[in-house]
C-alpha cells in the first residue's frame, strides 16, 4: 500500500486518467472533453499531484495537474479525485533527484542545495516545476522560476540553522529564489523561511489540515 505525502508525482493508469477527465469535466463545463484528454493522455505522460486530502468518505485520493501550458501569463492548473489504485508510477521528493538532471538550468543551485544538504545532515528533495521537468522532460521552469524543495532533517545541533545561512548563500550566487519547506515528524511541511524568520509561529501545512504551530514545540526538535 502507498503512502501519500504531500508534493508527490503520481502516475494513473488509463482508468484513472479517464476518472479524471470525468471528474474534472463535470465541474469545468467550458473545456471541451476532447482537449481535457489531449492534455491528460499526453506523451510523455504527466503526472498528478498529491495535494491536501478533504474531508469526505469516498477514499479518493485528491490530486492536482499542473501543465506546461500557459494561458494568459498562468500555468494551468486543474484539481480533481482519483481512486488510489489507479496510481501506477509513485515518486517522492526525494525521489526526483535520482533523475538526470543534466537539462536542468538551474541544475549547479541544485547541486549546491544538495551538497549543502549532505554536509549539515539535511536531506534534500525537490517538488514544483523543477520536479516536474525533470519528471518529464518538458519545459515548466521559465526565466524567474522559484526552485522548490522539500527538506528532511537528520541532525540534532544546530546544522539545520548552518544549511539556511548556506541556502541564503546560494539564492544570492545564482540568483535565484529557493522555496524551500522542512517535515515536521512527517506531519507537517514548514517554509524554512518563516521558521528563522520573526514571529512566534509558523503555519503547519500536513495532508489533512492545517495547523498554526508555536516554535517553541519545533526549536527541540528542528533545532
Amino acid at each position: 500500500m502507498i503512502v501519500f505525502k504531500r508534493h508527490d508525482l503520481a502516475w494513473l493508469s488509463d482508468t484513472g486518467l479517464d476518472y479524471a477527465a470525468s471528474a474534472i469535466q463535470n465541474s469545468i463545463p467550458h473545456v471541451t472533453g476532447k482537449e481535457l484528454r489531449a492534455m491528460l493522455f499526453s506523451s510523455p505522460p504527466i503526472p498528478a499531484i498529491v495535494r491536501r486530502q478533504e474531508s469526505t468518505e469516498d477514499e479518493l485520493l485528491c490530486v492536482g495537474f499542473s501543465f506546461p501550458n500557459i494561458i494568459d501569463g498562468m500555468r494551468l492548473r486543474l484539481s480533481t479525485k482519483v481512486p488510489p489504485d489507479c496510481v501506477v508510477r509513485h515518486n517522492t521528493p526525494f525521489d526526483i533527484l535520482e533523475y538526470e538532471t543534466g537539462g536542468l538550468p538551474c541544475k549547479e543551485a541544485v547541486r549546491a542545495l544538495v551538497d549543502a544538504g549532505n554536509k549539515y545532515h539535511t536531506q534534500v528533495g525537490l517538488f514544483g516545476s523543477v520536479a516536474l521537468q525533470l519528471a518529464t522532460g518538458l519545459q515548466y521552469l521559465r526565466k524567474n522560476s522559484d526552485i522548490d524543495i522539500y527538506l528532511r532533517y537528520l541532525g540534532n545541533g544546530q546544522e539545520l540553522a548552518l544549511f539556511y545561512k548556506q541556502l541564503t548563500n546560494i539564492e544570492e550566487q545564482f540568483g535565484v529564489i529557493i522555496d524551500a519547506e522542512i517535515e515536521f515528524h512527517e506531519q507537517y511541511g514548514i517554509k524554512l523561511k518563516e521558521l528563522f524568520g520573526p514571529g512566534k509561529t509558523v503555519l503547519g501545512k500536513g495532508l489533512y489540515d492545517v495547523t498554526l504551530l508555536e516554535k517553541t514545540c519545533l526549536e527541540s526538535f528542528l533545532l
